[in-house]
């Protein structure tokens, strides 16, 4: 479901940078295909809510909670590897977000524009192909260039860094509280596009 947002820059925004994941690109589908997949090998069935009511959490915090839920113990190193296989094989399932999309389209050559993702690089860029906009970004920063993913600030200080722009000259799009907290974490201005958009599990 998509509500329109209205975004109007300030003087002070001299760039934009955007969460991937459920941001800019409907991967839910994608990403709950590819788990429900390799937990297979645990006889585990991974269910549409459980995921659903864990959107926005990395993989690792991810298979934290099927640990906890399953009282057993995975292999999150195999987990990894295993769903950015799977992940590519429905990446046909990704979709883009249109009312941040929109905005990427809008101010491409106006402002720099960046990617902040606490997702692994080979499935962030995939994503971004998939919806077209891989080359509207100056940057692309993933979980492999900070080792620290959100709610800590490093992988939007990275991207501005990148865009040599100061984070306080930054607006941020966000879909999740780790997300925000990460994007003001780094002073930047945040937007949280939740009330503009809701997945749809029926499409998973």
């Amino acid at each position: 479901m998509h509500k329109a947002l209205q975004f109007h820059p300030d003087a002070g925004i001299k760039a934009l940078i955007f969460d991937c994941d459920g941001t800019l690109a409907d991967t839910f589908p994608a990403h709950y295909r590819a788990f429900k997949e390799a937990l297979e090998i645990y006889n585990i069935n991974f269910e549409t809510g459980f995921y659903g009511a864990r959107l926005g959490l990395s993989r690792y915090q991810l298979v934290t909670e099927l640990e906890a839920h399953y009282k057993m113990r995975l292999n999150d190193i195999y987990i990894a590897s295993r769903t950015a296989e799977l992940f590519l094989t429905h990446i046909g399932s990704v979709r883009p977000i249109t009312v941040t999309t929109e905005l990427v389209h809008r101010f491409h050559g106006i402002y720099p524009l960046g990617v902040a993702s606490g997702g692994q690089r080979t499935m962030v860029t995939a994503s971004l192909n998939a919806i077209g906009l891989l080359d509207r970004f100056e940057t692309v920063v993933t979980i492999e260039d900070t080792g620290k993913g959100k709610p800590h600030p490093d992988l939007y200080l990275a991207a501005a860094e990148n865009l040599k722009i100061l984070p306080e000259h930054i607006q941020a799009f966000e879909d999740t509280d780790e997300g925000i907290e990460a994007a003001r974490s780094a002073t930047m201005k945040v937007i949280d596009i939740r009330p503009h958009y809701t997945p749809d599990p029926t499409t998973w």
